[in-house]
């Protein structure tokens, strides 16, 4: 057997640094997969932070023209994502390779501090593939990849934050727990346990002093609720602070109570069943570290730590309880790191007993098969179907890539000033056609839910088109758009019944399967069309002489 020494100084290199390459090569084909569906059609998520994202861009705030009940980090993200890249969805899709593709490499870095570059290397590949996957709607530009970056960055200065005292470093990582925060709610949970894990970890330090140690847990703290203090505060100075207090609370308390907790655990087992179908074995090494962590000597002072980590990402995916594919996403740090501590003992152990090398490790071959099945796995996906047809294999009926044709005849037959109003829960028409919303109401789901606001809300969105009087009315016909429930309150579709009248139909989008849809443009073609035969979208335009109210606000 040849030895280091005698071989060829490219293949000592390697040798030495396989896991870096090994890192980087499954890094740049994930990048190629989605480089490769750039043009993958917006769905709602991406709609939603992309018309509030391109507001913000125009110096409209969030919750003047856009409701929901998320806090605005991902609008800003999104903002800055298309102030670089373009506002389009090829340039939406760019920036979250971007995100990813950091969150991997931090991965990375922690799991080679933690333990070695094994650890590193399966804790960011097996993060950037499984946040690739179709069946957790990765692809798409969802506020937990924003969230996962954030708490990733965070996780990395605590750990330089164990090493010992760095209070820039402190305040650095309450800072980036504070930003995933802002990112979506539910990164709190997260947030909370870093505080305590910190608080727990200075405590239980001799030295420095107390009072240097209670300087650093102040500095922690500070950093965690500046963003969302400024937000507030910007917010106020905006004049959308009350909007902003009820969307992102009031209403997002009773929200997230609709969902009995009795229905929790059939309603987690059927999404996470369904969300990991198609990458199952590489979550086996993460649910494998939970337990060999314990017979490494290495994370002897870590355990509890990253115990608390992973713990506070699974319930960082349950308010609410809805459980819907993309909230496994926040979780995905956490099993990544979990799969890298798995791989790495499993490998150590195994050296101790035969003498193996790193790379003739049986666990570590074990890992690279694992993560071969799983890219081929979602082969069709990645490699074959085009972004169209990707869409539709990943969410079905749902009209978004018809909106992309919506958008565009809206742009194309509307000035620039012009208004439009969705009777829908398609914002992302709004982003495309580069035309404001009539009403701050871009999805209906809120209208047709059991809580105590639907009424109220259904009130204050027809007030709100009636005094616009927008140009266009799209109207989505499918419950997709709707969600509408025996309880649910029909008057929004009274008034549209009666207040159509003022429009005519110009254009039809008829979803009538997974391959076909059926299209009419025209006040004439749209009116011999007929009962449409699927879900889709119905484009109204405005008649000419339709009265409009006094009040009434100019395109």
């Amino acid at each position: 057997m040849q030895h280091s020494a005698e071989l060829p100084a490219g293949s000592r290199r390697f040798s030495r640094h396989w896991t870096w390459w090994f890192t980087v090569a499954t890094l740049v084909l994930v990048a190629a997969i989605r480089l490769r569906l750039l043009n993958l059609p917006l769905e709602r998520d991406e709609g939603e932070y992309a018309y509030a994202g391109q507001l913000m861009l125009q110096g409209i705030p969030p919750y003047e023209l856009a409701y929901n009940m998320k806090f605005p980090g991902t609008y800003a993200a999104y903002a800055l994502i298309m102030a670089g890249f373009g506002e389009t969805p090829a340039g939406i899709h760019l920036g979250v390779l971007c995100v990813t593709t950091l969150t991997a490499l931090m991965l990375y870095w922690l799991g080679k501090k933690m333990l070695d570059a094994t650890a590193g290397m399966v804790a960011a590949t097996s993060y950037a593939v499984l946040a690739a996957s179709s069946s957790m709607l990765g692809l798409a530009g969802h506020a937990t990849h924003f969230v996962a970056l954030f708490a990733t960055a965070g996780l990395c200065l605590m750990w330089k934050v164990r090493q010992g005292t760095n209070w820039p470093a402190t305040a650095g990582a309450g800072l980036m727990f504070g930003l995933a925060i802002l990112m979506k709610q539910p990164a709190a949970l997260i947030g909370l346990w870093a505080a305590a894990a910190l608080v727990m970890n200075r405590l239980r330090r001799h030295s420095p002093s107390a009072g240097r140690r209670l300087y650093e847990i102040a500095a922690f703290g500070a950093g965690i609720v500046l963003p969302f203090g400024l937000c507030c505060l910007i917010l106020w100075r905006a004049g959308v602070f009350e909007k902003f207090w009820f969307w992102t609370m009031d209403y997002a308390h009773h929200y997230a109570s609709i969902v009995p907790l009795a229905n929790a655990p059939v309603f987690f087992w059927l999404s996470f069943s369904k969300t990991t179908s198609m990458n199952f074995l590489l979550w086996l090494p993460a649910f494998a570290g939970l337990w060999l962590v314990r017979f490494d000597e290495r994370l002897s002072g870590a355990r509890w730590w990253l115990a608390g980590f992973c713990l506070a990402s699974a319930l960082a995916t349950c308010p609410g309880f809805y459980f819907r594919p993309h909230y496994f996403l926040l979780a995905l740090p956490a099993a990544a790191l979990m799969a890298g501590c798995a791989v790495s003992v499993a490998a150590r152990l195994w050296r101790q007993k035969t003498g193996a090398s790193n790379t003739g490790a049986w666990p570590v071959w074990g890992y690279a098969l694992l993560l071969a099945a799983t890219i081929a796995a979602n082969r069709e996906t990645w490699f074959v179907l085009t972004p169209a047809q990707a869409e539709r294999s990943i969410y079905g009926l749902h009209p978004f890539a018809e909106a992309e044709t919506a958008a565009a005849f809206i742009s194309a037959n509307s000035p620039p000033g012009a208004r439009a109003a969705v009777l829908g829960s398609e914002p992302e028409i709004y982003f495309l056609s580069g035309r404001h919303s009539a009403t701050g109401y871009i999805y209906t789901f809120p209208l047709m839910e059991p809580q105590p606001f639907a009424v109220q809300m259904q009130d204050e969105m027809i007030r709100e088109i009636e005094g616009v009087s927008p140009q266009f009315v799209i109207f989505a016909t499918g419950n997709l758009s709707w969600m509408k429930r025996p309880e649910s309150d029909p008057k929004i579709f009274e008034w549209w019944a009666s207040y159509q009248t003022n429009y005519v139909l110009d254009g039809i989008a008829d979803v009538i399967s997974s391959t076909e849809t059926r299209y009419a443009w025209g006040a004439e073609p749209a009116a011999r069309y007929g009962r449409m035969a699927g879900s889709g979208l119905e484009i109204y335009r405005r008649k000419p002489d339709a009265p409009r109210p006094p009040d009434a606000k100019s395109f």
